[in-house]
């Protein structure tokens, strides 16, 4: 392929050429031959380029080799690129890894490279994960150009590698901070380690024989000139499930860099389930879309957090979401009452108006949360894009309210939350059901 430049120095030296004869004329003879010689040299420059370099270049062999292919977001992987020359001819070309925006990247994943007949080199170099998911790193670009660099050749090696990105340990942190989710998020509310009679006081009842002594209101015997005896009764502490629905359409994957939609509600799901399993009840998940049905049945131990961290990293958003979708969804796999959290993207989460009433009600106790997209939303340099992006953010939040108030009609907790606010506001709504054993 020419580049521009070429164009116009062929345009140039043909121009001259014409303007040669005329000056032939005139004995300037020697303008024609020089002008000739000069075009001659630049076709020769371009045809070789294409005949011979090109068809050398095109048969590098090329190896990758990754430190290993499943990681965690922010974990630094080494990667090694192997060029191997094995014709018979020296050559040299530029080469560039496609590698993803989800991934930092540093080292030698460009350059130029020269390799002699026979040989091969090696590069090295680094790429970082910012962002959960299942990603393909490749091909290799080779790029071969001419002496004079006025043409080049781009050749494509299909090489690929494939790369399983989890949640960061660092992110997801109610795993290994007990304080952060005793002390912050359930000071105060006192549950049972186990389902069944709270610490709460409830009333007073008459005593009968299968009453534990231990429960007997001393306080009151004889209060009124009798020997009746009172029991104590406590509110009851039931082991209740918990959902937590995550969008997984084309919509989640709205953001810029690493900062992405999808990876923000996985994120507040992982730590908010961390800390409901700290208070003994059963977590599960559901993936939703048109592309992605996934349902994790509820358990009491984290190895349903650990089969959704698993999902996350082997999928990517894909497919479209709306609210009647999901909730028959949810009424077809949760067969149980359950608190259902679920974390829907301003884009395909918004209600339509046109859901059937008995599709949107599932008879659990829902909450459903459209994320503010304003910190999805890259904030531009210049003054007059900041207020561009002020006018997109306000006719989306008034769509967004517009959804709220729809969903709330149909008796369902729905809320606009900012990305950081998502996991407080899921604990204290779980909190507040929990306390009157909504789910249950």
């Amino acid at each position: 392929m020419m580049k521009k430049r070429a164009y116009g120095i062929l345009t140039v030296l043909y121009g001259g050429l014409f303007e040669s004869f005329i000056y032939g004329l005139y004995g300037y003879q020697v303008l024609t031959y020089i002008f000739i010689a000069m075009i001659i040299t630049v076709c020769s420059d371009i045809i070789l380029l294409h005949a011979f370099n090109g068809k050398t270049v095109s048969m590098v062999r090329v190896k990758r080799y990754m430190a290993r292919e499943e990681m965690k977001k922010g974990d630094k992987i080494r990667v090694e690129l192997t060029f191997t020359n094995p014709t018979s001819r020296n050559m040299s070309f530029y080469y560039f890894d496609m590698i993803p925006d989800a991934f930092e990247i540093s080292g030698d994943f460009e350059g130029k490279i020269s390799i002699a007949a026979g040989k091969s080199e090696k590069k090295v170099y680094y790429i970082v994960p910012g962002i959960i998911g299942k990603y393909s790193l490749g091909p290799v670009k080779v790029i071969v150009s001419d002496g004079l660099g006025l043409a080049f050749q781009s050749f494509s090696i299909e090489k690929y590698s494939h790369s399983k990105v989890g949640p960061s340990s660092d992110e997801v942190f109610m795993e290994r901070s007990e304080r952060m989710s005793n002390m912050v998020f359930t000071t105060g509310v006192h549950f049972s380690r186990r389902a069944g009679q709270g610490y709460d006081f409830f009333g007073l009842r008459a005593y009968n024989e299968t009453d534990d002594m231990r429960h007997v209101a001393w306080n009151r015997f004889n209060m009124y000139g009798n020997d009746d005896l009172f029991a104590k009764e406590w509110e009851e502490d039931r082991q209740i499930d918990v959902i937590f629905c995550i969008d997984y359409s084309i919509g989640s994957n709205s953001g810029f860099g690493v900062t992405r939609m999808f990876d923000a509600m996985v994120a507040s799901a992982m730590n908010s389930a961390y800390a409901v399993l700290k208070n003994s009840d059963k977590v599960g998940f559901i993936i939703y879309s048109t592309v992605h049905n996934i349902y994790i049945p509820p358990s009491s131990r984290k190895d349903s957090i650990d089969r959704f961290g698993r999902t996350v990293s082997s999928i990517r958003p894909d497919g479209s979401f709306s609210l009647d979708g999901v909730n028959s969804f949810i009424k077809k796999v949760v067969k149980k009452n359950a608190m259902v959290f679920v974390y829907s993207s301003p884009s395909y989460g918004k209600f339509t108006g046109k859901e059937v009433s008995t599709d949107i009600y599932t008879g659990k106790q829902e909450y459903y949360y459209i994320l503010n997209p304003d910190a999805f939303y890259p904030v531009p340099d210049s003054e007059s894009l900041r207020v561009y992006r002020r006018g997109i953010l306000s006719n989306e939040f008034q769509d967004i309210r517009k959804s709220v108030n729809s969903i709330r009609s149909f008796g369902i907790n729905a809320r606009m939350v900012a990305r950081n606010k998502i996991f407080s506001t899921t604990m204290t709504d779980y909190i507040t059901g929990r306390e009157g054993n909504r789910g249950a």
